[in-house]
């Protein structure tokens, strides 16, 4: 997973970059995640088709991530009330123009530019102090996505999600396999073939009939033949897969050889003739 992430890499985090320097939208982003994370896990299970566990696991885990994205606009933006500080400059400026304007009051009969101008004094300290006076501000606050934050993270589950998958696959193996060692065995692993063959056999052997017996072990050898199991008797080609035991008799195969797909199961034994 976290190797399929890293090859969208490039393309995942300018998309993200783009949502949060120029469209600002938080959902747009988790709408992007949720996509990129559906298309990860169909790669991932394309690469794993021969593990139905693997594909169970990463399914799982994709699922709960992908619900878990909506916390990325789970936040809200508020607007958030400061205080200015107190400054001492909007009370000097309000004296002043308290003083300008009662001695342009003063002097605006005998002295009519001195006291325009004295009043044009006093209402620009009266602006001033008002600019600089102790009083609220509004800020507002927009909430938004870092991208390197985010990629980090996704970086992090994805490597979380591969480790827990591991880890998972080690623990079942292990419990198959105590599984397999204690369950006890379902029941004869021979086919119905193999039990009526066997059955005839030891329907001859309780019988006690030599012949009946003879006759019976005449079908080991095409049982054998169905069951991929090659019966080889004693000859010059074959002489290599037989235990040869000295004999004044003519030559003659004691007990075939067995194959299986060129592979030698069971040596067999022969007697050879010996001069004098």
């Amino acid at each position: 997973m976290s190797g399929l992430l890293k090859a969208d890499e490039e393309k995942l985090r300018s998309e993200l970059k783009a949502d949060a320097l120029y469209d600002k939208d938080r959902k747009q982003s988790a709408v992007r995640l949720d996509e990129a994370f559906s298309k990860i896990l169909l790669r991932y299970n394309a690469a794993c088709t021969d593990d139905p566990m693997r594909q169970a696991l990463a399914d799982c885990q994709t699922a709960a991530v992908r619900d878990m994205l909506a916390l990325l606009t789970a936040g809200t933006a508020q607007k958030e009330i400061s205080k200015r500080r107190f400054r001492t400059g909007a009370l000097i400026t309000l004296l002043l123009a308290v003083i300008f304007g009662l001695v342009a009051a003063l002097l605006i009969k005998e002295y009519y530019l001195v006291g325009c101008a004295l009043m044009a004094a006093a209402a620009l300290s009266a602006f001033l102090a008002g600019r600089l006076w102790y009083g609220e501000r509004e800020v507002r606050v927009r909430a938004g996505l870092d991208p390197d934050v985010v990629w980090r993270t996704l970086k992090k589950t994805t490597e979380t999600m591969d480790r827990k998958t591991a880890e998972f696959l080690d623990l079942s193996r292990g419990w198959q396999q105590e599984a397999a060692e204690a369950a006890p065995a379902d029941g004869p692993a021979l086919d119905g073939e193999s039990l009526k063959l066997v059955g005839d056999l030891l329907e001859a052997l309780y019988a006690g009939n030599g012949d009946y017996a003879l006759r019976q072990l005449r079908q080991l050898t095409p049982w054998l033949r169905r069951q991929g199991v090659e019966v080889v008797d004693y000859g010059a080609d074959s002489a290599e897969l037989f235990e040869l035991l000295p004999t004044k008799k003519a030559t003659a195969t004691q007990r075939p050889a067995l194959v299986a797909d060129g592979k030698l199961l069971l040596v067999g034994r022969a007697t050879e003739h010996i001069d004098g």
